[in-house]
């Protein structure tokens, strides 16, 4: 094999041609904007970006031994078009001869060029919600012509992805320029038709940097390739195993999927639906390839650990018999994880989730006693950090006390006895449960354990916010100052800090739907709790108790108690 050369503007004319695919073996997109822009500012610089492998073979014998195709994304959307679309198949043949390419090494890296030069990228915007089609923007890749190379700074040549309307905005001295228009023009086209018309011949650094950019593009062949022939997709993953083992570029799972794709070709669509399905339940879960996988090994009772090179043939044929059963227990095992109030914002660990899938497909019943210990499961697991270290081996663990244990019926009493890395176990101590209240401040972890106390509520029809009882504004230093405490002191320094501290502990938080949080806010809960329906519906609430905020400390205490002898009654 011997390199061959290309520049950039030809191998995006070729993927639009329909010359240039993805076979099924490749793993999905993966890079992020940064990554992209860093791509964009090497090329500038005229660094090497490295090599590309090529599989050129036949439509001919694509289509006689049905091997999967994949165009590449043009559009990316996180939510909506994240996975390759499949190539129209069978290929139309003009002649015996005629071949097409698949990439088995480079596919991050063109993908990503496509995406810069030919289309556009929608991410999520942190401040809105999964379900909201105005929080993936579309965005398209500008370069930033008054950029100028130092060497002081990490970036030389500025690229970012913006919206039109940002991009015209031109603000602090950058002049935007739209880099897919760049393909338009030919060397003597660019300065008559791109940098006269737009008054660039008098602005130095931009008529540099646009005449850099065009170069890069359009005049150097940056893009270095081998082209391997080969008929057989065994022949074909022996080389993308070897070439993508290292390590860097895929992950075990991907080289995994791969043997898996290479011995049943419609593995990636099947499971590209499933991940389609169930990240899309409720408010929505980022599963992955790599869940998937190894979910399919844990309930066939096969190895968890992913070696390419001894997954045999008749082990991927096992996975497609039992296909059907394993979609079919995943899907139901995560509709109930949306029953339990668990999403993407909230699942710490997605490999706690495989024991209740095998239980699932093993048999077991969804009821409701099976469902009250399939909670405790999923929120134990998560908060003692079971699969934290050693995940294999945790997974394995459970396993074999699942095989030993009625399959229709899933109790956390057979996995009390099992024993993780580091000493850890499932069960908890009455004193472990105390300090529970002082160990966890609001986030996830104070989430589930309020599942636990409030396991009647309805967390798939409505979105349940943790509520502070004391509000947290109540303790800011304006409200704070002067509040006499019932042995007629003022609050001094240390107790305000103390007390700051405590207000988001366990014991001074409930779960609330999403409205009535919003509606109770910051009022005082002396006053929230006025209101007959408040009262009637708030748990754990200590009687004969002032709920002033001077009282703070004797609230907390005895709601801690009834909160913890809950736990324990759940728990032990």
């Amino acid at each position: 094999m011997a390199y061959e050369k290309k520049n950039i503007r030809a191998v995006i004319e070729d993927i639009n041609s329909r010359r240039i695919y993805l076979p099924a073996i490749q793993r999905k997109y993966v890079w992020d904007d940064e990554q992209i822009t860093r791509l964009m500012d090497s090329i500038m610089l005229g660094y090497p970006i490295g090599t590309f492998l090529f599989w050129k073979v036949k439509k001919t014998i694509v289509n006689k031994k049905d091997y999967s195709m994949y165009e590449f994304i043009k559009d990316f959307h996180e939510r909506d078009l994240y996975k390759n679309p499949a190539a129209p198949q069978p290929f139309p043949i003009g002649s015996e001869e005629e071949t097409i390419w698949a990439v088995l090494d480079g596919q991050q890296r063109l993908t990503s060029l496509y995406i810069a030069l030919q289309g556009s990228i929608g991410r999520k915007l942190s401040n809105k919600r999964w379900k909201n089609d105005d929080a993936f923007p579309k965005k398209e890749l500008y370069f930033n012509l008054h950029s100028q190379r130092t060497d002081d700074e990490d970036i030389s040549y500025e690229f970012k992805f913006l919206t039109t309307e940002d991009a015209q905005k031109q603000k602090d001295n950058k002049l935007w320029y739209l880099v897919k228009d760049i393909l338009k023009y030919s060397q003597d086209e660019l300065v008559t038709e791109l940098i006269i018309p737009n008054g660039w011949a008098t602005d130095k650094v931009a008529m540099k940097n646009t005449s850099l950019l065009h170069t890069r593009l359009v005049g150097d062949e940056i893009i270095n390739y081998f082209e391997v022939e080969a008929d057989s997709i065994d022949s074909v993953l022996d080389i993308f195993v070897r070439v993508n083992s290292g390590g860097i570029v895929l992950s075990k799972s991907d080289l995994l999927f791969s043997t898996i794709v290479s011995h049943w070709d419609k593995a990636r669509d099947e499971i590209d639906k499933l991940l389609a399905e169930i990240n899309k339940i409720g408010e929505g879960y980022k599963f992955s390839n790599d869940f998937i996988m190894r979910t399919c090994l844990y309930v066939l009772d096969m190895s968890v650990t992913l070696k390419v090179e001894t997954f045999k043939k008749d082990s991927v044929l096992k996975i497609k018999d039992n296909w059907d059963a394993i979609r079919r227990a995943i899907k139901d095992t995560i509709d109930l994880l949306n029953e339990f109030g668990f999403n993407s914002e909230n699942i710490i660990s997605y490999v706690a989730v495989s024991p209740m899938v095998y239980y699932r497909f093993k048999g077991g019943i969804f009821y409701a006693e099976s469902k009250s210990e399939l909670r405790k499961y999923i929120v134990i697991a998560q908060v003692r950090q079971i699969f934290g270290a050693a995940t294999n081996s945790a997974l394995t663990s459970i396993r074999e006390a699942l095989k030993t244990a009625p399959s229709d019926a899933f109790k956390m009493s057979n996995l009390l006895n099992v024993r993780f890395t580091g000493e850890r176990t499932l069960r908890y101590t009455s004193e472990e449960i105390d300090a529970l209240f002082d160990t966890y401040e609001i986030g996830t972890y104070t989430f589930m354990l309020l599942s636990l106390l409030y396991p009647s509520l309805k967390y798939s029809q409505k979105g349940f916010h943790q509520d502070h009882m004391h509000p947290h504004t109540s303790f800011e230093e304006k409200k704070i100052t002067g509040v006499v405490l019932p042995d007629g002191s003022v609050i001094d320094a240390d107790r305000k800090d103390e007390w700051r501290r405590r207000r988001n502990t366990l014991a001074n938080l409930q779960l609330l739907e999403g409205r009535e949080n919003e509606s109770k806010n910051a009022t005082r809960l002396v006053d929230w709790l006025k209101v007959p329906e408040n009262n009637e519906n708030a748990k754990y609430l200590p009687s004969e108790t002032s709920y002033e905020l001077s009282n703070f400390e004797e609230f907390m205490e005895k709601r801690q108690k009834l909160m913890s002898d809950a736990l324990k009654a759940i728990l032990l």
